[in-house]
């Protein structure tokens, strides 16, 4: 096993690390590949799960589907706006503002979201502030 786990850090190695080897997609397909096997192997029972594929209960009633109506969603983006409302949203701009300008340096982010924490802002706030400087990352599909 730790020969073949050398043999697997060799193989990232000579693609130049594990950044090139993530642009390349190899993890990605790897883990693909990983997971289709494993299923396969379900599947044709060479692999047993206990409940899914063999010893399973035949008598077993239905668990329950949780349902939440609409209304929770009301709920919270009525709490949304009236945090919006109430804080400091000047406060709220200039951490965001140094969250940005510390991501585009390459510092620790952490104390700055910490500080946007406090002041308030959002996740969806912070993951925007980050975004316009790093962008998103989109996987290249491995099939």
């Amino acid at each position: 096993m730790e020969e073949e786990a050398l043999a697997y850090f060799d193989t990232i190695d000579r693609m130049g690390g594990m950044v090139e080897a993530i642009e390349r997609g190899f993890p990605q397909k790897e883990i693909a590949e990983s997971a289709y096997k494993f299923q396969q192997a379900v599947e044709r029972r060479e692999k047993i799960i206990v409940g899914v594929n063999d010893f399973i209960a035949e008598d077993e009633e239905p668990i329950e589907i949780l349902y939440i109506d609409e209304s929770a969603g009301e709920r919270q983006l009525a709490k949304l706006a009236e945090l919006k409302r109430t804080r400091d949203n000047d406060a709220v701009r200039r951490t965001l503002d140094a969250l940005k300008a510390g991501a585009a340096k390459r510092v620790n982010t952490m104390p700055l979201l910490l500080d946007a924490v406090r002041a308030y802002a959002t996740v969806g706030e912070m993951c925007d502030a980050l975004r316009e400087v790093w962008g998103e990352y989109e996987e290249t599909p491995v099939i």
